[in-house]
Order: C-alpha cells, then sequence, then structure tokens
C-alpha cells in the first residue's frame, strides 16, 4: 500500500527544531546502553504515524489536523513556552530522544465498550506497511473516550485530542519503552512522575534512567555515613559539578533523593509548594518478569518536596536534609547509618600512610579531620565540612615546605579561634606545627625556637582554655619528657625537663605520653621504664609525681597510656595495656585517691595489642575504649560511668573493615552524633563511623 502522508515537521517554522537537538547525546547512548537495559531505550529520532480516529457519531472539524500538528511539533503556552509533545520528549531526554512525526490521515472506526476505540483498530490495515517504511510506532489520536491506552512495548497507542501532552507522552513511553504505569501502586510518585499522573511533568529520575535518559554518573551512590550534595534541578540538563539526583543505599529497597523545582515550562506544573527536594523508594524496580517491560513500584515518601531546613528521616534512620536552596539546585546532606567504613584515602587518591593518624573535631565550625603522614614525611589532612562535604589537603605544600615529619603527628585544636594545630617531630629532632583555621597554613618550628633538647619520641600537645595557654610535651633520647609552652600569640618557650623537675621519684619514661588539662592542673601521664603507668601535674608551682598504677594495684603496663578529663563531673580517665593484653582504667575524681579495674574480663573482649585510644560520648552518656587485637582487627569496649557494666563489639566485623596495620584514634561529631574511628590498613586511612 502506498502512503500519501503529510511530515508533520515540514510545516513548524520557529518551532520546527532539528530532528535531533542533541548529536553528542546519541554518542553518548552507546555507554548508557552498556549498563541498562536496551530494550526499554529510548536513544535517538523514532519515526511515529499519526491518525485522526474517529466514529460515526464525531463530528470533524477542518482544524482538526492543525490541531494534531500543533500538539505534536510546537505548542506554546501562555507565556511562549513551547510544550508539544517533543519539545516534552526533548526536554526529559536532554536531547537524547525526539520525534519524526507524519501525519497519514483520517480514519473511521468502530467504537469498542464504553465508546473506547480499541488500540489496535487500525493494526490490520495499516501495520504491516508502516512497518516496512520504518515506522517505530504509531499514534491514535481519538475525538470520542477519555482515557489513554497503548500497547505496553508495542507499535500502538491512543489518547483523546483534549487530553493534554502528558497523556500523549505517557502513552508514547508505553508505547515504545515498555515502561509500565506508576500508578497502579498505593504512594506513587503523583506529580513527580509524569508516568504516574500525566500532567506533562518530567519523569523521575529512576524512570529517565531506566530508559535511557540519565546515565549512571548522573545517579550518584551515597558513600559514607554524612556527606552533603548539590543537587541540580531534575528538568535541567546533567551539570559536571552538580548531581541530578542520590542513589541512598545498596540493597534493594533504596531511596532515590532528587530536587523537583519549576525551573521549566514542564516541572513549573508542579504546585509551588509541592516543589522541592523529594525523597522515594525504589521498593521493587521492577514488577515484572516479561524482560521487554518496566513495572516499577516507587512510592513517595516525601509528599510534598523538602524546603531549606527541613528533614526527612525514613524508618532505618537515613536522613536527608536541604541545608541550602540556589536559583537552580538544593544542597542536600545525607546520613545513612548503615555506612560504616569509608576509605577516607583513597577516597582522594591521596598518598600512602606510613603511619598511624590523628584527629581533631572544630566545634566552631562544625568540622573533623583527620590527619596522617605519608611515606615520603608529608602530612596531609582528610576533611569532612558542616555540611558534609569532604578534601584533602597536602598540609606540608600549603605550608610552604615545612620540613618532613619523622614521626605520627598529633592534632589539637584552640577553639577561641577555630584553629587546628598540628604537631610533629622532624628528622633533626625538632618539635614542629603547622596551624590553620579557614585561610593559609602556618609553620613553627617550636623546639628550634625555644632551644629546647632534641626529640626522640612523637609530641602531644593542649590548650588550657583558662589562661589562653598551649602546651606540648615531648620524649627526649635520655627518656625525660619535656615541656614547650605558649600563652595567645606571644613566642613559644621552653617549660623545662618536666621528669627532673619531678625529683628523683619519677622514672624515665618509655614511648610516647598523654596529656591534658584540668581547672588549670596540667598532667602528663606515661610508661615508666618500671612499667607502671606515671603522671606529672603542676599548676603555676612545682612539678609533681604518682604512680597512677602502683597505687591502684592494678598490672604492669605493655603499652602507652591514653588519658582524657571529663569536666561535668571532674573525673580523670587513664586506659592502658596490661601485659596480660587486658585493658585497664584508672581514674579518680578531683583531688581523690586513683582507683583501677579490668574493662577487658567483664566484657568478655579479646586481648589487647599496642596502643589504644579512648573518648567520652557525652549524648549517650557512655565511655569507649577502641584498640587492637594481634590478628588486626578493631575492637570497642564500652559502658556508662558509675557502675556500667562494659560490653564488647568487634568493629571490623560491625563495618566489614580491612584488618588494622596500627593504633586507631578516635572523636564524636554531633549533628548528628556520631562515633568515628580513624586508623591505618596496609597503606590506607580508614574510617569507621556509627
Amino acid at each position: 500500500m502506498s502512503i500519501s502522508r503529510r511530515k508533520l515537521l515540514a510545516a513548524g517554522g520557529a518551532g520546527a527544531l532539528a530532528i535531533l537537538a542533541n548529536p553528542f547525546g546519541i554518542a553518548q547512548a552507546a555507554a548508557q546502553a552498556a549498563t541498562g537495559n536496551p530494550n526499554s531505550f529510548w536513544i535517538g529520532t523514532k519515526k511515529i504515524a499519526f491518525f485522526l480516529v474517529y466514529t460515526y457519531i464525531d463530528q470533524l472539524d477542518p482544524s482538526l489536523e492543525a490541531a494534531i500538528h500543533r500538539r505534536v511539533n510546537f505548542d506554546p503556552d501562555s507565556l511562549g513556552a513551547d510544550v508539544s509533545l517533543r519539545a516534552f520528549v526533548r526536554a526529559n531526554s536532554y536531547g537524547l530522544a525526539d520525534i519524526e512525526a507524519h501525519f497519514i490521515g483520517m480514519e473511521q472506526v468502530e467504537e469498542g465498550p464504553g465508546r473506547e476505540i480499541p488500540v489496535t483498530a487500525l493494526a490490520p490495515k495499516w501495520e504491516t506497511t508502516l512497518r516496512n517504511q520504518g515506522f517505530d510506532g504509531a499514534f491514535m489520536v481519538t475525538l470520542s473516550g477519555d482515557a489513554g491506552i497503548a500497547q505496553q512495548k508495542g507499535f500502538w497507542s491512543r489518547a483523546p485530542i483534549f487530553r493534554n501532552v502528558g497523556m500523549w507522552a505517557m502513552e508514547l513511553l508505553h508505547q515504545l519503552t515498555g515502561y509500565g504505569d506508576l500508578y497502579r501502586f498505593a504512594n506513587h510518585l503523583e506529580v513527580f512522575d509524569d508516568m504516574a499522573d500525566a500532567i506533562g511533568t518530567h519523569c523521575s529520575a529512576f524512570t529517565k534512567r531506566a530508559i535511557g535518559w540519565l546515565d549512571e554518573a548522573s545517579i550518584v551512590t551515597h558513600t559514607g555515613r554524612v556527606r552533603s550534595y548539590n543537587l541540580q534541578a531534575l528538568a535541567l540538563a546533567p551539570a559536571a559539578d552538580r548531581r541530578t539526583a542520590i542513589r541512598v543505599g545498596e540493597d534493594a529497597k533504596y531511596f532515590i533523593v532528587e530536587a523537583r523545582l519549576g525551573v521549566d515550562q514542564f516541572d513549573g506544573r508542579i504546585p509551588t509548594n509541592r516543589q522541592g527536594v523529594i525523597v522515594y523508594q525504589v521498593e521493587d524496580p521492577d514488577t515484572d518478569p516479561d524482560p521487554n517491560r518496566i513495572n516499577p513500584n516507587l512510592p513517595l515518601r516525601t509528599r510534598n518536596g523538602l524546603k531549606t531546613g527541613e528533614v526527612f528521616t525514613s524508618a532505618t534512620g537515613v536522613q536527608v536534609k536541604v541545608t541550602a536552596r540556589f536559583s537552580d539546585g538544593c544542597t542536600v546532606r545525607i546520613v545513612d547509618p548503615a555506612q560504616r567504613l569509608l576509605n577516607r584515602s583513597g577516597e582522594f587518591s591521596t598518598p600512602q600512610a606510613a603511619g598511624r593518624p590523628t584527629a581533631a573535631v572544630v566545634p566552631g565550625l562544625g568540622t573533623h579531620s583527620m590527619h596522617y603522614r605519608d611515606t615520603s614525611g608529608r602530612l596531609w589532612e582528610l576533611w569532612r565540612d558542616s555540611a558534609g562535604r569532604t578534601g584533602s589537603s597536602n598540609l606540608t605544600a600549603a605550608a610552604g615546605q615545612a620540613p618532613a615529619a619523622a614521626g605520627d603527628p598529633f592534632a589539637y585544636v584552640h577553639q577561641p579561634t577555630n584553629t587546628q594545630i598540628l604537631l610533629y617531630r622532624d628528622f633533626a629532632g625538632r618539635i614542629n606545627s603547622l596551624y590553620w583555621s579557614t585561610g593559609p597554613v602556618g609553620h613553627d618550628n617550636l623546639s628550634g625556637t625555644a632551644g629546647a633538647p632534641a626529640a626522640a619520641g612523637d609530641p602531644v600537645g593542649y590548650h588550657t582554655p583558662l589562661d589562653d595557654t598551649h602546651h606540648v610535651i615531648y620524649r627526649t633520647s635520655s627518656g625525660h619528657l619535656h615541656e614547650l609552652w605558649w600563652q595567645g600569640v606571644a613566642p613559644v618557650r621552653y617549660g623545662g625537663d618536666l621528669t627532673a623537675l619531678a625529683g628523683g621519684g619519677a622514672p624515665n619514661a618509655v614511648g610516647n605520653p598523654s596529656a591534658y588539662s584540668a581547672r588549670g592542673t596540667n598532667l602528663v601521664c606515661y610508661r615508666g621504664s618500671d612499667n607502671r603507668i606515671h603522671s606529672l601535674y603542676w599548676s603555676t608551682g612545682a612539678v609533681g609525681h604518682d604512680n597512677l598504677s602502683g597505687v591502684a594495684g592494678t598490672p604492669y603496663a605493655a603499652g602507652e597510656p591514653f588519658a582524657y578529663y571529663t569536666p561535668f563531673n571532674d573525673v580523670h580517665q587513664v586506659v592502658y595495656v596490661g601485659t596480660n593484653g587486658h585493658i585497664y582504667e584508672l581514674y579518680w575524681q578531683g583531688v581523690n585517691a586513683v582507683t583501677g579495674w579490668n574493662l577487658t574480663a567483664p566484657a568478655g573482649a579479646p586481648p589487647a595489642n599496642g596502643s589504644l585510644t579512648a573518648y567520652y560520648n557525652a549524648a549517650e552518656n557512655t565511655k569507649h575504649v577502641i584498640y587492637g587485637s594481634t590478628d588486626g582487627r578493631l575492637h570497642e569496649i564500652w559502658w556508662t560511668p558509675g557502675g556500667g557494666i562494659p560490653a564488647h563489639s568487634d568493629l571490623t566485623t560491625f563495618a566489614a573493615a580491612p584488618a588494622a596495620s596500627t593504633a586507631p584514634a578516635s572523636f564524636v561529631t554531633t549533628d548528628p552524633n556520631t562515633q568515628h574511628v580513624a586508623y591505618r590498613s596496609y597503606n590506607r586511612i580508614y574510617e569507621i563511623a556509627w
């Protein structure tokens, strides 16, 4: 049969755009097809035959053909924006798909039940001929009936002429891609996907990905516990520096987060009060066993889009918070408690790590960082800002090529100025500091400036708010502990040989000390050459000395202690590993006598190996000790102070984490309350968070 037809694109004037709006997008499609189901993709131009179909009682009007042409090719709204079927396809596909439309003619047919015309009414007469002439499908425009219908992944579809472009697009997508109706399921996406409400809004990111209009790179999978993202409005083409959508969760029933803002003529149909960031769940990516059809179940979890400051929280604890809005997108912060492990140095391909990391929290900025030494002695920062964004910095280079580090660094914070101070020992035995807040990185040769003896061990430091004084403690080759100190921005001074100042009773130190201040008193805890845990303490007078483990009657130490102070109850705490592999806590309140107890035995925890770290979680009123066992596994012992029984957790199993090569560092953050462990595994720095 010879077809007499008029090509609808021929008379479009300004609206008759190129058949393919984005030729580059077609080349891009090959990469997309490698990861999706090509049977469902619509990439490139589809050749579609259009018929005006009527029954014996329909009133024909000579303008109907022009009305079809307008609807398909160029249909300006009251503001002049094109809301035609072609414009819908090009906008939704970001130029990857288009229609070559041909008006074939008018056909009279018999009505079916309910005055609806069967979708295959013209198939016997036309389908073979159309297929032979390269048509991808045929669309019947009816004058009667109310509903649209299509052969899902077939050749024919149908919609009434008086229905909007949303229904025409829905039926065409059923026909060409096999994508099903979303409204068949409860809590469907409504106005946020044309395949749910057929009002002419953009399809969701899931739908676009399923039919090849988004590639995998545009829907990023959330990694880590907390992270922020800049979301591009879904209606706009993907941008290199923004995300089109975020997938939260690796397993079944994951969430998708996207920004639905009225930035074009199609998503402008979403009611203003419903626009914002939406969260929906992929309950089932495809309920249909037929490989040529897709029938997903995508329940909407935020009926209205989230506005700035609003938070969605799932039953599993996933949180999505909109932290900022800009003209064509939003910034969101996502918290996923199921994400427990992150390869922090691998995230930014920073150099291989060579030692134990350290960490610091800056409450005034809402930031926290991990720091480590690489195999060349350079110091690196792995940071996370208040919005959850992460990054890395070469601190050594940023400071103007400060001396290389010979040992592990130690970080602490000057809270009044939100400044991090990173202490380290160089290869000449000098104690150096790098310091920064939100600007440049500075460097000081502390022991060189103060004329202090060379160091043989790694330094520790702290800040005393009461008099705005910094203190740095380190060990020399003689085993004596020495102090450097400065007040405010005054030059650093040498505080003297603390071991000698304490008199003859203080033994030499083995390993690195731990130090802090408590209500104006400075305390340094260390393992002595007698394998006892000792403390040196002073305020404005003489240096005192206590044999802590000797007084408490706890076993000899096999490693360095970790000491800290909780101001709310005026309690000092020191934890260490005994020669039997058990962990002991020494504690005292105010000036009371020191007491000690075994944490490992009541917790049923495995023996410890090497050094450890500890902290107090104020939000949960719990104390925690983090340590490694001989097999490289990381463990936690935690308890409630004041009588709680210690409990044990295997963090390596909990986070499916690689074995530790060094002792860990640990810290706690708020908003949300999260516990973090940083450690080195072989040459990478990992973070476990919960």
